[in-house]
């Protein structure tokens, strides 16, 4: 007696005009742009765990930019501390793999 094989149902296809454009406008281009985002955070994480973040106390000490006169706020070494800390959080609570899989151009350099 002979088996027969054992046949896969065939996947659906998503072909619905409006999610097709949600895809392409919004979910890939904002990929694109978290995958961006993350290499830059990469890049600044690196900078700071190789010194420049004894720059910065942990604390009240204002940063002197310059900028005041533009009116943008004014920052703290602790400022910077928390928006590093909250930056790199954000990098580590992404996932790669999924970020990058619908993006269709290739990553430039920044």
């Amino acid at each position: 007696m002979t088996k027969k094989p054992k046949v896969t149902p065939m996947a659906t296809t998503i072909t619905d005009p409006q999610a097709v454009k949600f895809s392409n406008e919004e979910v890939r281009p904002l990929c694109e742009l978290a995958r961006a985002f993350n290499a830059k955070v990469t890049d600044m994480q690196t900078s700071w765990y190789a010194g420049i973040n004894n720059l910065f106390p942990n604390d009240s000490t204002v940063l002197d930019d310059g900028r005041q006169g533009e009116g943008v706020s004014v920052l703290t070494g602790a400022d910077i501390n928390s928006a590093v800390s909250t930056l790199i959080a954000m990098l580590n609570a992404s996932n790669a793999q999924i970020i990058d899989k619908p993006c269709v151009r290739p990553l430039e350099a920044s």
